[in-house]
C-alpha cells in the first residue's frame, strides 16, 4: 500500500538530489523522448511511407522499366530511400529536444550528458523505424499497392502499446513518470527487430522477382 502527500520544498529538494545523483538529467530525458518521439514517429512514418511505393506499383512505362531491374536492388534501394527519409524526421526531432534538454540543463545547474540522450534514442526508435519501412515493403509489393499498409501498421502501433513489451513491438514505452522512467527489458526485441526487417525484404525481394517482367 502507498500513501502519496504533498512533499515539502526540502522533501522535493532531497528526492530531486538523490535521482540526479543517480543519472544526469539527460538520461531522463532521452528515455522519455524515446518513449514519446517513438510512438509519434510510428504514426508519422505510418502515413508518410504510402508515398514509398505509389508510383511504382502503378503501370506505367517507368514501372515496367523498374522491373526489369535487380529485385534485391531495387527493394534494398526503396527500402533504404524510406528508412533515409524517417531518419532525416528522427534527426531533426533529437535535434530540437536535443537542444531543449541542454538548455534547460545547463540553465537550471542540472547535470547534462548528450551521449546518453543519444543512446536510447538510437536503440529504441531507429531500428523500430527500420521494421515499419520494411513492413511497409513487403505489404506494398504484395498487395501491388501500400495503401493497406497503413491501417495495418495503425493496428501494428496499437499491439505494441497494449500494455507491456511485446514481442516484435514498435515501440517502446518506458513507464513512470520523468524521475521514475523505468526501461524495459528490450535489448533482445530491438535485436530481433533488426533480423527481422532483414528477413522481410529477403521475402520483398522474392515477391518482387516473381512480378518482374522477363
Amino acid at each position: 500500500m502507498y500513501e502519496y502527500h504533498k512533499g515539502t520544498k526540502n522533501e522535493i529538494n532531497k528526492d530531486l538530489k538523490e535521482k540526479l545523483t543517480a543519472h544526469s538529467y539527460s538520461w531522463y530525458f532521452g528515455r522519455k523522448f524515446a518513449d514519446f518521439g517513438g510512438l509519434y514517429l510510428g504514426f508519422f512514418s505510418a502515413v508518410l511511407l504510402a508515398f514509398l511505393f505509389i508510383r511504382d506499383t502503378k503501370e506505367t512505362p517507368t514501372s515496367c522499366f523498374i522491373r526489369t531491374c535487380h529485385c534485391q536492388a531495387y527493394v534494398f534501394g526503396k527500402a533504404t530511400g524510406g528508412f533515409l527519409s524517417m531518419a532525416a524526421a528522427w534527426l531533426l526531432f533529437v535535434v530540437v529536444f536535443l537542444s531543449l534538454s541542454a538548455v534547460a540543463g545547463i540553465r537550471n545547474g542540472l547535470p547534462v550528458s548528450l551521449i546518453e540522450f543519444l543512446i536510447p534514442a538510437v536503440c529504441y526508435m531507429l531500428p523500430n523505424v527500420l521494421m515499419i519501412v520494411s513492413v511497409y515493403t513487403i505489404i506494398a509489393l504484395g498487395f501491388r499497392n501500400p495503401l493497406p499498409g497503413v491501417p495495418f501498421l495503425f493496428l501494428y502501433l496499437m499491439y505494441s502499446n497494449m500494455g507491456p513489451l511485446r514481442p516484435l513491438a514498435i515501440t517502446v514505452r518506458f513507464d513512470g513518470g520523468f524521475l521514475e522512467a523505468v526501461a524495459p527489458r528490450a535489448v533482445y526485441n530491438q535485436v530481433f527487430l533488426l533480423v527481422v526487417s532483414a528477413g522481410l525484404l529477403f521475402m520483398a525481394s522474392a515477391i518482387w522477382k516473381r512480378r518482374r517482367i522477363g
